[in-house]
């Protein structure tokens, strides 16, 4: 009777490597000193940055348009 071949018969010959690539990750990821966090910096201007809502508010409503133009087309 034949025997059904294995989907990937070299399974465990991938696994060692993996496991290996793995435990390095892990080890190089843990350092013995944490570093530390930078001081906040304090914000003294609040006022908004250029027109801000406006351009969002504009940049949508174009975009709908452009959606209801390419539906029409259709």
């Amino acid at each position: 009777m034949l025997q059904p071949q294995r989907r990937f018969p070299m399974r465990k010959w991938f696994l060692i490597p993996l496991a290996g690539i793995v435990l390095a990750l892990a080890c190089a990821s843990c350092s013995s000193e944490p570093t530390p966090k930078p001081p906040p910096i304090p914000v003294t201007d609040t006022e908004p940055v250029g027109e801000g809502l406006k351009v969002i508010g504009f940049a949508m409503l174009g975009a709908s348009v452009v959606v209801v133009l390419g539906k029409m087309i259709r």
